[in-house]
């Protein structure tokens, strides 16, 4: 559907037109403080006047927990096997041992769990969920975006968050909002790669999302398969598991063939396919065969390398700026 919303009416804050959300989508709507996005998921929500009505299940940012203990909370507004479902998605979630006991002392990662499992077990068509992983330690936000993913399955969801690697791990496209104004939307890997404008690409900065298959771990870091290509990067991702690799276009270095890539454990043979100049910074799209990589150089490095359209190059990237993350 495409959503069109002008909050309030007279002096609006929010001024949407033509918001694409569609059922089976993982929607992360993306955008810097203050740019609309938790005021377009309350009112998606329905807490606020001016909204449309939609069967959805709402998780706020600061989520809501009644006196009494965690199971009975659990259970809140569900029937019995919704309340089954969200008691085993929060086993899942770690809080399995935890359903006895009341909810005060809870830490806010604990608090979030619960609430999450509650939301996701409800029987909404659609699940909005305002910055999911934010109090979540960060060594767990993995398995609880993968929880998320799952739980969520051909439902819509809607996710609002300003964390890049937030998006990376739960969306499968995004929107993104500044001042209140819709100014790119579609999949997540080509808004990400491909911002439409300079004030988009501040926001979401340059990046690369390859989709692929691990394939061994090392002390920390893991390679994983995207077509013909190999990639090293940080994250627990398993051989045989579909995962995201994602790197910031400036951590790319371009050099030319025959030149030292040094220490830099990625390395790959292309051909410069695109070439968009900003003014401070040049951004090359190289060929890679079976993918393509976005690199983000200044203007003298461009010219220092003779680098052209169709010049033949080696993009290089350190294991360590790149982030595997297991995708739903």
């Amino acid at each position: 559907m495409r959503v069109s919303l002008r909050y309030p009416p007279g002096d609006p804050v929010l001024d949407l037109d033509g918001l694409e959300l569609v059922a089976g989508r993982r929607t992360v709507v993306f955008g810097p403080n203050g740019s609309g996005k938790t005021t377009l998921l309350r009112l998606l929500a329905g807490t606020v006047e001016g909204g449309p009505h939609w069967d959805a299940a709402y998780l706020p940012q600061t989520p809501h927990l009644f006196r009494g203990g965690v199971g009975w909370n659990l259970g809140l507004g569900l029937d019995t096997e919704q309340a089954v479902y969200a008691a085993r998605l929060a086993e899942r979630l770690g809080m399995g041992n935890r359903f006895s006991e009341a909810v005060g002392p809870l830490s806010g990662g604990e608090r979030q769990r619960i609430a999450l499992a509650r939301v996701l077990a409800s029987p909404g068509r659609w699940i909005l969920l305002d910055e999911p992983l934010a109090p979540i330690d960060a060594e767990d936000r993995v398995e609880v975006a993968r929880v998320i993913a799952e739980a969520v399955g051909d439902r819509g969801a809607v996710i609002v968050t300003h964390d890049l690697e937030t998006a990376a791990a739960l969306g499968s496209h995004m929107a993104v909002l500044v001042g209140g104004r819709l100014r790119q939307q579609g999949r997540l890997g080509e808004v990400l790669s491909r911002p439409v404008d300079p004030r988009v690409a501040s926001v979401v900065g340059v990046s690369n999302l390859w989709e692929g298959v691990g394939l061994t771990r090392s002390a920390g870091f893991a390679r994983v398969q995207v077509g013909s290509i190999r990639i090293w990067g940080v994250g627990a991702v398993g051989a045989g598991n579909p995962c995201r690799a994602l790197f910031r276009g400036e951590s790319v270095a371009v050099l030319r063939t025959g030149g030292s890539a040094g220490s830099l454990r990625n390395r790959w043979r292309g051909s410069i396919a695109e070439v968009r100049r900003g003014g401070r910074w040049v951004e090359l799209t190289v060929d890679l065969g079976s993918a393509h990589v976005t690199a983000v150089i200044t203007p003298g490095a461009m010219d220092e390398l003779e680098l052209e359209l169709g010049s033949e190059v080696v993009a290089a990237v350190k294991a360590s700026a790149v982030r595997l993350l297991n995708a739903g």
